[in-house]
């Protein structure tokens, strides 16, 4: 990467690519926090575990969309037509595909618009967001003294 202009487009791939396996990263650590509370324990260890939880996860992104019908999703994301591959162990296509399936299921998927999430509530999620934020901009500052 030490060749990659950080302003071309592999360039920004790559930096995106990496603060997306940032942010897995810290939701997995918040997600395994949660599965220590009372309200995940319960339903734990079941097969509807996984629905549930993620059930919260979802309406929260599509409540976030709904209130945001400025945001990059509905101006750029969801009208992509094609994506260049950037990384060698993806098969051609693949993240053309992934992002396809991510529009199909934020444009063709209904939710429920009175759920009250259960087992992660809004306010946590806006944290996790501005935490993680925090995080990648330390970690980006950090990189740029690093530059020779």
């Amino acid at each position: 990467m030490k060749d990659v202009e950080l302003t071309s487009s592999a360039g920004s791939y790559y930096w995106g690519y990496y603060c997306h396996l940032i942010t897995d990263v810290e939701w997995i650590k918040l997600t395994k926090s949660k599965q220590e509370e009372p309200v995940h324990q319960a339903v734990k260890g079941t097969p509807e575990y996984n629905q549930l939880v993620k059930r919260d996860w979802y309406w929260l992104d599509f409540k976030y969309l709904k209130l945001h019908g400025n945001h990059v999703f509905w101006t750029d994301v969801q009208h992509i037509q094609q994506y260049p591959e950037y990384l060698p162990f993806f098969p051609e296509g693949q993240t053309f595909k992934q992002i396809q399936n991510i529009i199909h299921f934020y444009c063709n998927t209904e939710v429920p618009i009175d759920y009250e999430p259960v087992y992660m509530k809004e306010a946590e999620v806006d944290n996790f967001v501005l935490e993680t934020v925090d995080k990648l901009r330390d970690i980006m500052e950090f990189d740029k003294r690093r530059e020779p």
